[in-house]
This record gives structure tokens, sequence and C-alpha cells, in this order.
């Protein structure tokens, strides 16, 4: 599905916080998020995800483990085909070196999969379930002013896993951060220390394995293009608890996956609304 121009010509020029590597901050988030309803071709189609993500504080020299797991639902009008649970399960493992400019590294296991596979990983999963994603980065940035980030990363964020560059300059100040860059855009204004306004945009892509057990364990990847640009507002209501909300819209969608009469579905999805909250404890 080609990209449009207004498309790149807006996560090119887009803004985002966290000017440069710091270490993290050990956290532990819980988020749901509604999309409405919308075309699917001449099918409609509805979703939500659940999520639960994690990370330890940077310990060592500079290492930090996450596990990021999302269940996601989609359910269909006018197509021939059960509704589907995804789950997602990742397990990062990323390095960062010290200095003004750093390095960071990422290895990330990931499996994804149906939901009578994920249950029964153990003994009924294979290769196709499983993939190894990663990231490396080098910036520079200050506390006050300009900084760059430069890398690749390969992963599914735009469907099919792909490697892809990263390059961004970036800019902060004690009440406002912003980067601009490919291919995740933000800018985050604090007007205090207790709420963090923004704007972003991201690719929201993924692919998942999955085994259709009413065809007799007939086998597909359910592949999603998507982007999605949102309003967030952040508010740290208690010395180590906040809540997050975004409203805002996923656009340029295209989902590619079998229905249950082993007919593929490869159409563009219409543009819809989404709203998302999250609970976030740090430590």
């Amino acid at each position: 599905m080609a990209r449009s121009g207004i498309l790149t010509l807006f996560a090119a020029l887009g803004l985002a916080p966290d000017a440069f590597a710091q270490p993290r901050e050990g956290e532990v988030q819980a988020h749901y998020l509604h999309l409405d309803d919308a075309r699917l071709g001449t099918a409609r189609m509805e979703g939500f995800e659940t999520g639960l993500r994690a990370w330890t504080p940077t310990f060592g020299h500079g290492f930090a483990i996450g596990a990021d797991y999302l269940y996601t639902h989609y359910s269909y009008e006018g197509l021939p085909t059960r509704d589907r649970d995804l789950h997602r399960l990742a397990i990062p493992i990323e390095w960062t070196s010290q200095g003004a400019t750093s390095v960071t590294l990422a290895a990330i296991p990931t499996v994804a999969t149906s939901s009578n596979i994920f249950k029964d990983l153990f003994s009924r999963s294979t290769g196709d379930d499983f993939a190894l994603y990663g990231r490396a980065t080098v910036e520079r940035g200050v506390e006050e002013g300009w900084g760059w980030r430069l890398g690749a990363a390969y992963d599914d964020s735009f469907g099919d896993p792909e490697l892809y560059p990263i390059a961004a300059v970036t800019y902060s100040s004690a009440s406002f951060a912003l980067e601009l860059g490919w291919p995740r855009a933000h800018a985050h204004w604090r007007p205090n220390d207790a709420w963090r306004l923004g704007i972003e945009v991201a690719p929201a892509g993924a692919r998942w394995h999955v085994v259709s057990d009413e065809r007799d364990g007939a086998d597909f990847d359910y592949t999603v293009e998507a982007w999605r640009a949102a309003l967030t507002a952040d508010w740290r209501f208690a010395s180590h608890w906040g809540i997050a909300a975004k409203i805002g819209s996923e656009f340029d969608r295209h989902h590619d996956f079998e229905d249950d009469t082993d007919a593929r579905i490869d159409v563009d999805a219409e543009s819809t609304a989404f709203a998302a909250i999250a609970l976030r404890f740090t430590f």
C-alpha cells in the first residue's frame, strides 16, 4: 500500500520527547485502547487493545529488560470469518552507553500469534509464531538545546517485518521537548511538574501468525498496516503514579488475512477514531 506524500511530510517534520538517552526508571503500565467501527473494504470492523508493559530500572553497565504484552481483538460485519483474538509478547533487552553521545542496542524476542496457539504455546507453537527484532541508535543530546539521533530498526511496525532507518534532530528545554525525525513524531509541553500535554504520530503496524482450527489447522499471517496520530495528556497525580489519555485517528490502514472460506482479504480500511487510557507506576 503506497504511503501518501502528506503522511511522509507530516512524520518527517514531526515532534517527539526525550531528546537524548537517559537511564530508565522502573515502570509498570496497563492500558486500554478502543478503535471505532469503520469500513474494511466492503465489510466493516472495529476493535480494541489491552496491554501490560513493564521495564526494570537501568542496572549494571546500562542494561534494562522489559516485558510487553498486547491483546488485540478485531470483530467484523459482512465477512465470512470469526472475530480475531491476537496476542503478542515481547521481551526487549536493551543496553545504553553513558555520555553525551550514547549508543543504544536492543534485542527484542517476540511471539505474535492467535489465541488458540498462545494459550498452548509450549505444545502447539512453531517457528512461525516467533521473531527476533532489534534496534540500534547513536544519539547526541544535552539537557538544554539541540541534538540528533541516527540508527536503524528491524521489526513489524509497518506490517511485514522490514529494516528501516531512524533519523532525527532533537531539541529539549525545561518545559518542552521535540524531535524532527522518522518514523515516530512527538511534541510534549510541561506546564508544571504534574502535567505533560502533547501530540504524537507513529506507525501502528503488526504481524501475527494465525492457525485456523475452523479450517483444520490452516495457517496464515495476519498483517496490519496503519498509522496513529493523537493528542495526549499525562497527569502524574502522586509521586510514583500517573495516568495518561490519548484521543486521535488511526489512518492509512490496510489489513491482509484469510477468512473462514480460505479467501484472502487484502483490502484498505477506512480511517477511524481511537481513544486510549493508561495507568502507570514508576519506581
